[in-house]
């Protein structure tokens, strides 16, 4: 395994990530870090970001059209 930083904890297990992760992982503060360990017992961490509604808004369509009012209608039956 290489080395690439060191960090510490803090008060409340606090810790920051390192530079040169947050360049080469492209982390910012829509990352999330998730947390695990393998097979072996070792720990894994894997960065994703964080999905928005903007990213899942039209992802699944039905083919079916739906006007806003015929919705808020469906709603309140």
């Amino acid at each position: 395994m290489k080395i690439l930083a060191n960090t510490k904890i803090y008060k409340n297990y606090q810790t920051a990530i390192p530079k040169e992760f947050r360049q080469q992982f492209n982390i910012d503060e829509d990352t999330i870090i998730e947390w695990g360990i393998d097979d072996d017992g070792r720990p894994q961490i894997n960065f994703r970001k964080k999905v928005t509604l903007d990213d899942v808004i039209g992802i699944i369509e039905d083919g079916e059209e739906v006007s806003s009012v015929e919705l808020k209608r469906r709603l309140y039956e």
